[in-house]
């Protein structure tokens, strides 16, 4: 997690992510036993697609709907653009991934080194969504898994990384071009893999932003397209519903709907086309709903912090 300052922003931070699939009891299960999310009874009561199951990990929400079944399930390159992936990080990658094994993923490899301290590997879950797992460093006995970040791929990386800079209030942490690395190509399954990527901090996770050099991303996607099973938006808790909407309009993105006066949510899309959903949970009634009423919404500056003391002082 980014170290730096949130400026001022109506944006709370990452409330959950949502995944249309076709089937949701199946899905459920993996998500469930693989995954390591649990139930979020409280946020039933979001005002959502009907037939929506509910999940939740310590910091944020995973939100499964039902895609249109006449549409073909496709498994697209992690470098098509669009909400690509999400990334759980946990202390002990080896359980998980026997799970996600037992449970019908298919891995692009088994967990790698890449030198930065990390284990990483992609897996597709059983409709072949990519799930990033990292194993971070063993700071405490808890192998239970959080949401690191949501992954978007972008044909224009600098317009996006403006957006949600300016959209979070924060400032972007930025690769070089990372390139000439097979152990990279074998996570991401693709060959002579090129990519710059950027990373902004939420609050309670991250955003990561990706654009591939080689495979070049493109601009248009099958991912967004209406009901098309795989990731389908991303959901931010917001102080103030008219404020977040005017803020999101100023930073570049547009509504899909005019927000009505008294709504408590409004859709919205980023510069690139890909969907967001702002939620204002100010309500008393709505306090289990927000992202301070899961079990640990400040896991990934916990683990920030228990990782630094670890390190050797200078």
């Amino acid at each position: 997690m980014s170290s730096l300052t949130k400026q001022a922003s109506p944006i709370v931070g990452l409330h959950h992510v949502a995944i249309s699939v076709r089937d949701i009891e199946a899905a459920t299960r993996f998500y469930s036993e693989a995954v390591g999310c649990t139930r979020w009874s409280e946020a039933k009561r979001l005002k959502l697609a009907a037939d929506v199951v509910t999940l939740c990990w310590p910091n944020a929400g995973l939100v499964l709907l039902p895609a249109d079944d006449t549409l073909p399930r496709v498994r697209r390159p992690v470098s098509e653009a669009g909400i690509a992936h999400v990334c759980i990080q946990t202390p002990a990658i080896g359980p998980i991934v026997n799970r996600f094994k037992a449970q019908g993923a298919q891995l692009h490899s088994e967990p790698i080194d890449l030198g930065t301290g990390f284990l990483y590997c992609y897996a597709r879950d059983p409709e072949t969504n990519v799930i990033e797992v990292e194993c971070v460093a063993p700071v405490w006995p808890d192998e239970q898994p959080w949401l690191a970040h949501a992954n978007i791929v972008t044909h224009d990386l600098r317009r996006l990384v403006g957006f949600y800079s300016r959209l979070l209030g924060v400032e972007a942490v930025r690769s070089p071009l990372l390139r000439d690395d097979e152990r990279m190509d074998t996570i991401a399954d693709l060959p002579n893999v090129q990519l710059r990527a950027a990373w902004l901090n939420t609050g309670n996770a991250q955003i990561e932003l990706m654009q591939y050099v080689q495979p070049a991303t493109q601009a248009e996607t099958g991912r967004r397209e209406r009901g098309a099973t795989g990731f389908a938006y991303l959901a931010f808790e917001v102080t103030g519903l008219a404020e977040a909407c005017k803020h999101l309009k100023a930073c570049g993105g547009e509504f899909t709907e005019a927000p009505t006066p008294g709504a408590t949510q409004a859709w919205g899309l980023d510069p690139d086309g890909n969907r967001v959903l702002l939620l204002d949970l100010g309500a008393t009634s709505d306090a289990g709903l927000r992202i301070s009423a899961l079990a640990d919404p400040q896991i990934t500056q916990r683990f920030s912090a228990a990782r630094a003391a670890l390190a050797p002082a200078p």
